[in-house]
């Protein structure tokens, strides 16, 4: 019997919804009859990238930051009621479309409802710990097992990390507990290709001076969006910037390449052809700029702990 996989990652950014990119070219490699669903928000990326696969709109969890970093901590509480509904109507969501489609596989990365007890369902992570801000570190166990409790429902977890500490995410992908269900498969990135060393060696002379790839949940996008503008419109030199925004036709003037969204292909080019990437310290931004080997200025999501310890673990151990 030929497998039948549903990929569906959680709509909190553009990251989940990229790193799912090579987890879908793996089963489809593999023979796989392969179906997306996720939020209205990542329909146009999805579809640019498999034009050819069947895309379904599953339940968005609809999350958006705080205005100001100091409010992360207590907002996150806040939304506990939501997100238990959202996973209520996933679950349930999910539940009828395996009756029709016959799903031999479940994958969701992050959605904590996107599970089917009569299915295999498999649960994508890079966080088995969450990191909490100091003086919060103390509660980080209590972090843990509420994720840990979260993911009972699935039968794998795979990490997309070394699993070899402390990786590429550190603590967060390597918990103070063991699990049989945890399966580390290695940094997954959208940019991977096996041109990669001819084509480092064809743009060895840098067209670029910066590189700035917006991305994240509002409204902390469109404020990384202004510094952004500023920093280039202000720094002597040739830049580009890439908003992060698939959905998005109309591109602003400015004084420096503008792309609204760009395929893997083209991204990877453009990255390798700057000499300092301006950008996010997301997980899925580390692992493509890990593969390609990039300099980069990382400037963490305001009150998003887990952004800002990726990116004193980036400095300390010397990525760029």
């Amino acid at each position: 019997m030929n497998e039948k996989v549903i990929v569906s990652p959680l709509d909190w950014g553009l990251g989940h919804a990229t790193r799912c990119v090579p987890i879908i070219h793996s089963f489809l490699e593999q023979g796989a009859e392969v179906e997306i669903a996720s939020a209205m928000a990542h329909k146009n990326f999805f579809a640019q990238e498999f034009p050819n696969l069947i895309w379904h709109e599953a339940p968005a969890y609809d999350i958006k930051y705080p205005k100001h970093g100091w409010q992360m901590f207590f907002w996150i509480f806040g939304q506990k009621q939501h997100i238990k509904k959202i996973m209520r109507e996933e679950n349930k969501w999910l539940a009828d479309l395996c009756e029709k489609q016959k799903y031999t596989q479940v994958i969701s990365d992050n959605r904590f409802g996107f599970f089917n007890k009569k299915i295999k369902s498999i649960y994508i992570t890079h966080q088995l710990r969450i990191a909490f801000p100091p003086p919060f570190t103390i509660f980080e166990k209590i972090g843990e097992t509420w994720h840990k409790n979260i993911m009972k429902n699935f039968d794998e977890i795979w990490v997309p990390d070394y699993e070899k500490f402390p990786g590429l995410a550190g603590k967060l992908s390597h918990p103070s507990y063991t699990d049989k269900r945890i399966k580390y498969i290695g940094p997954k990135s959208r940019l991977t290709d096996s041109q990669l060393s001819t084509l480092n060696s064809q743009l060895s002379t840098k067209k670029f001076d910066t590189l700035a790839l917006i991305s994240g949940p509002e409204p902390q996008r469109s404020f990384f969006e202004k510094y952004a503008i500023k920093f280039l419109t202000e720094t002597p030199g040739h830049h580009c910037m890439i908003r992060g925004l698939p959905n998005e036709s109309e591109v602003p003037d400015l004084p420096f390449q503008v792309f609204n969204h760009l395929f893997a292909a083209d991204l990877r080019e453009k990255i390798l052809a700057s000499r300092t990437v301006l950008c996010r310290s997301g997980y899925s931004t580390i692992m493509d700029l890990a593969l390609l080997k990039a300099q980069a200025i990382l400037i963490p999501t305001p009150g998003q702990t887990e952004q800002i310890y990726l990116a004193k673990l980036w400095k300390k151990r010397n990525f760029t």
